[in-house]
């Protein structure tokens, strides 16, 4: 007789977010409706045809950028987490805010805590640490910028 597949219960963590993300769902809209809603409220032809990009967590390593803001949207996968954040952070003061999407679990503890602490904008940089048994690919977090001086190579 075969036995059914075992069913993946959520986390205390996944518990957690699906109650943050019930609280806020009356105000909270889809990505996709955001991105309308960003061609829609355009001012110029140039501002309609920009296209509106999404990056990953994995596209800034490294890289110093602000984050202003994040709100969670639920995954479509099967594995992993049961939501991503969409983070809004700044690259450069001169430019726009971008969107930022990642679905690292540790990442995501971070947002949350970050909030809870009332902490945005904050200055951070997305850094790996490790792999992921799973599927090999490099794990992230977010670690603060270094303003000290880097030290000498030698």
């Amino acid at each position: 007789m075969d036995s059914p597949a075992a069913v993946r219960r959520p986390s205390d963590f996944d518990r957690k977010l699906i109650a943050q993300q019930d609280a806020v769902k009356e105000d909270s809209k889809d990505p996709h409706e955001r991105i309308i809603a960003q061609v829609l409220e355009a001012e110029s032809p140039d501002a309609v045809l920009t296209p509106v990009d999404v990056l990953q967590g994995r596209d800034l390593i490294g890289e110093n950028i602000v984050l202003l803001d994040f709100e969670l949207n639920k995954s479509e996968f099967d594995v992993g987490s049961p939501f991503y954040a969409s983070i809004s952070a700044l690259r450069t003061p001169d430019e726009p805010p971008v969107v930022v999407n990642c679905g690292h679990k540790k990442v995501i503890a971070q947002l949350v805590r970050l909030k809870e602490l009332d902490a945005f904008p904050v200055q951070v940089r997305f850094a790996t640490r490790g792999v992921s048994k799973a599927g090999g690919t490099p794990m992230l977090e977010l670690t603060k910028w270094s303003t000290e001086p880097a030290e000498p190579p030698f």
